[in-house]
């Protein structure tokens, strides 16, 4: 009797690493190790919400990259169109860091990082749902390594989650709705570059990034002017023709610290403000 349980148990847990899965929880799958990096699917309820995350734990030296990359990098990619009884709301994203690689920097992470993804699952549908992930995010150092990863987790009702505190961790990490206490007070083009002016309570060492459009060419932020409330920034800009600067929302994340906001904001004449 006791050779026969024990072939059960092996037979599960060889059936729970064939599903990606933890046998311990069935709100996680098993870590999957790649030479730089490794990534696993995570699930928890919090507050009657269902979340699932991408969690990535990279080795020293390594990062992975923001829903727009900057100047070099590969964007991630997130697919869940094969999953069972589950919709998904807007990826959410940390905000991001600025790295210096000496040819023009890249947005992104390093260390322990991860995305969310809010879940929506019908009542009757909670023992038969499933978060399928096909996805791709790039793990760089002096090279590029595209992970394409293929993951699936399977969404109980009644389980209770170790992984709430992680989600919420990278919830409280994305970037917020400026506010007087940080924000683009202006962006302005005079032909050359896009002056963009950041005010707030305490600045320390406030930076720009942005998210150029597909015809734009911006360089690297430079501070040109600050101040204890104001750092003005110069951003070299080029754009087609038919697509000039001026008029036109640019979509810039301003961190100081640990504070950080999202802002989108037109771009006026740089003459009109003299």
């Amino acid at each position: 009797m006791m050779i026969l349980r024990n072939y059960f148990v092996v037979a599960a847990l060889a059936v729970a690493s064939l599903l990606g899965m933890s046998p311990a929880h069935a709100n996680e799958t098993a870590w999957v190790e790649m030479k730089p990096a490794r990534y696993r699917l995570v699930a928890a309820e919090i507050d009657g919400q269902y979340f699932a995350a991408l969690q990535i734990d990279m080795k020293p030296g390594w990062h992975t990259y923001w829903r727009h990359p900057g100047a070099s990098g590969i964007a991630p990619e997130f697919d869940f169109s094969t999953s069972r009884n589950v919709s998904f709301g807007a990826v959410e994203y940390p905000a991001p860091y600025f790295f210096d690689d000496g040819i023009g920097g890249f947005y992104g992470y390093d260390g322990m990082a991860g995305f969310v993804f809010p879940l929506s699952v019908k009542d009757t549908a909670l023992d038969n749902a499933e978060v399928r992930l096909n996805g791709l995010i790039g793990v760089c150092r002096e090279v590029c390594i595209p992970i394409e990863m293929k993951l699936s987790l399977p969404i109980k009702s009644g389980v209770s989650s170790p992984h709430g505190a992680f989600i919420e961790k990278l919830r409280r990490a994305r970037a917020q709705a400026p506010s007087d206490d940080l924000r683009i007070e202006s962006a302005s083009f005079d032909g050359v570059s896009v002056q963009v002016v950041v005010t707030g309570q305490q600045l320390s060492a406030p930076q720009v990034m942005y998210i150029p459009g597909p015809h734009d060419v911006l360089g690297e932020p430079r501070i040109a002017a600050r101040h204890p409330a104001a750092y003005l920034f110069e951003i070299p800009a080029w754009a087609k023709l038919d697509q000039p600067f001026i008029g036109r929302k640019l979509t810039f994340v301003v961190r100081d610290g640990a504070r950080v906001v999202e802002q989108d904001i037109a771009v006026r004449d740089h003459r009109q403000l003299q």
